[in-house]
């Protein structure tokens, strides 16, 4: 079969252009471009121990004895997530965004039935394992930054005064 082949002289060439910190953007191009070697289960990615710990007990009162403990859980939860809402965003051109979203439709191409391949090799499920480690550390770093409030603590083991506010507004839609 050549497609494997393939999929491992692609994975060679951008891989120098897809190393990048654990904070690595979904959107990214070179995740787009390495996304068919995820798929067949050549590249599989590990979920972050803190995201492991954040799936297994979102909830525990475990590290939250001390502002410094909540804001050392937080930032270790940040590492492995990357910026939380309440942090203010870096501007970003719509580019990237396009190329990878572009990147995204022409690799999904390269294998025919992929939802089948997905689910004999198991990327499916490390998909979802992963997903549900990612919404778990989101919920963990939240429920941390309401006991960081209760607790008076400073951001950011608590929320910012921004995401505080007595009167939430919709989102400007962008334009």
């Amino acid at each position: 079969m050549r497609v494997i082949p393939t999929f491992v002289i692609a994975g060679l060439l951008v891989a120098p252009v897809t190393a990048t910190t654990a904070q690595q953007n979904n959107n990214s191009l070179g995740r787009a471009v390495t996304q068919p070697l995820r798929d067949v289960r050549i590249k599989d990615e590990k979920i972050p121990a803190v995201l492991q710990r954040a799936a297994s007990a979102p909830y525990s009162a475990f590290g939250t004895q001390s502002c410094a403990a909540i804001t050392a859980q937080i930032r270790d939860l940040s590492g492995a997530l990357g910026a939380d809402v309440d942090t203010p965003a870096k501007k970003k051109g719509e580019g990237s965004a396009i190329a990878a979203t572009g990147a995204r439709a022409v690799v999904s191409t390269l294998i025919p039935g992929l939802g089948l391949v997905r689910v004999i090799t198991g990327a499916d499920k490390v998909q979802r394992r992963a997903e549900a480690a990612v919404y778990a550390g989101a919920v963990r770093r939240g429920y941390l930054k309401g006991i960081g409030l209760a607790k008076r603590c400073r951001v950011p083991a608590a929320p910012t005064a921004a995401a505080l506010a007595d009167r939430p507004e919709l989102l400007a839609a962008d334009q």
